[in-house]
């Protein structure tokens, strides 16, 4: 490669001029990435795809083990009931991203590429290899970015059917796409506590003012045992920078404290020994708050760290802007199951004719199309997902609202 003359693609130079020869770099290359920034805990089996966008899952009721039945020495046994419960029904969203090369960018490789040459006729080096890695550089960031667009999104859908019990397309989590549409994991409203106004832990945004009829030990202690008269296996799970400020409520700092060093106790419980507590609690690190109240609730907790990326064009500055969400809502409890809370529904991708280069992403679950539009010098990824997180337990999801 004497000079890269800005006629020859990214795919072409790679030797990516088939779907065969992109599947294999795909897979050996990228494949490996798609699990490490996952986080779809309770939505780890993905079902078997499908071809219609309309899914029906059967609800899983909780497993009570039934006793047997006393009966007289000639009667027969009613039969137990069964444990699958309503059918659960819903459309599964296709999720997109796009990666372009136009000529501007053309050109910046040609710039790029050009003072490789130079360097290299200089100091006597490969030129051609300079070239190439630099081009296998752009093309790897590119298929990457369209690869974390989907991890994002898949675990924004699975942190918003956990906390909110529902997956609602706005414009703050959707700006360039459909919106003001919902997709229901359907949790029963009796499962949802909505705290009365001097209930809340917190009533101001800052979380420095207190409900005066707050008690949010009780709260969590109530939320616990709902789940557990269901079930046996609960998990509590709640966004980590949520319950870190949740932590500096009064009461919980007093709890904490206690569990933090029993030995406050010993000569009994009274006000001094609540402001030692206090004091206890606000000078343990943040990991030590967390076993402290992992012992409190004396269940597993999932601490969700998992931060996701929007992109939304701001009229005023005329500039893209990139924006932090929460995948986990703030100020929600969640008791569930531990393990399988529900599965991710897909629908088959559908291969795209001669003209494109494709492949197959996810287990084949999507798809990455590539096409060239010769007469504008145009490269163009495109990537499809086709994926909705659908829990199997809607019933045995309790939720509690802090604020």
């Amino acid at each position: 490669m004497e000079i890269y003359n800005g006629l020859d693609t990214l795919m072409s130079v790679k030797g990516l001029t088939s779907n065969e020869a992109f599947q294999a770099y795909y897979d050996q290359v990228l494949s490996s990435r798609e699990n490490e920034a996952l986080n779809i805990s309770g939505f780890e089996t993905w079902d078997v795809p499908q071809i219609d966008f309309t899914y029906e899952q059967l609800e899983i009721e909780s497993n009570i083990k039934v006793m047997a039945t006393y009966v007289d020495l000639n009667s027969e046994a009613i039969p137990v009931g069964s444990k699958l419960g309503d059918v659960i029904r819903g459309s599964i969203p296709r999720q997109k991203a796009r990666f372009i090369i136009g000529e501007n960018d053309y050109r910046k490789q040609m710039m790029v590429l050009e003072r490789i040459n130079t360097a290299a006729r200089l100091t006597g080096a490969n030129a051609s290899e300079s070239a190439k890695a630099a081009i296998s550089r752009i093309l790897f960031g590119g298929l990457a970015d369209l690869q974390d667009a989907h991890i994002g999104s898949l675990n924004y859908q699975v942190g918003q059917m956990k906390s909110a019990g529902a997956v609602t397309l706005t414009d703050a989590n959707n700006p360039r796409g459909i919106q003001n549409v919902t997709f229901s994991a359907q949790v029963p409203t009796a499962n949802v506590t909505t705290l009365a106004t001097t209930k809340r832990w917190f009533t101001d945004a800052a979380k420095t003012t207190e409900g005066t009829a707050s008690n949010p030990t009780q709260d969590i202690k109530d939320l616990i045992s709902a789940a557990k008269d269901r079930y046996d296996d609960v998990i509590l799970e709640v966004d980590e920078k949520s319950f870190l400020q949740d932590m500096k409520h009064s009461k919980w700092q007093i709890a904490l404290g206690y569990i933090i060093m029993p030995t406050l106790l010993a000569g009994g419980k009274d006000a001094t020994t609540d402001a030692s507590a206090v004091a206890v609690t606000s000078a343990s690190s943040d990991d030590v708050i967390k076993n402290a109240f992992i012992k409190f609730c004396g269940v597993p907790v999932e601490f969700s760290k998992t931060v996701c990326g929007v992109e939304k064009w701001n009229s005023g500055s005329k500039a893209l802007e990139r924006t932090k969400l929460r995948a986990f809502n703030a100020d929600t409890y969640l008791a569930r199951p531990s393990g399988a809370l529900g599965s991710i529904k897909n629908v088959v991708p559908l291969r795209p004719d001669s003209s494109a280069i494709s492949s197959l992403i996810f287990g084949g679950r999507g798809i990455i199309e590539y096409r060239y539009d010769a007469k504008h010098k145009t490269q163009d990824w495109g990537s499809e997902l086709t994926v909705l997180a659908v829990p199997s337990r809607p019933k045995d999801m309790f939720y509690l609202h802090t604020k």
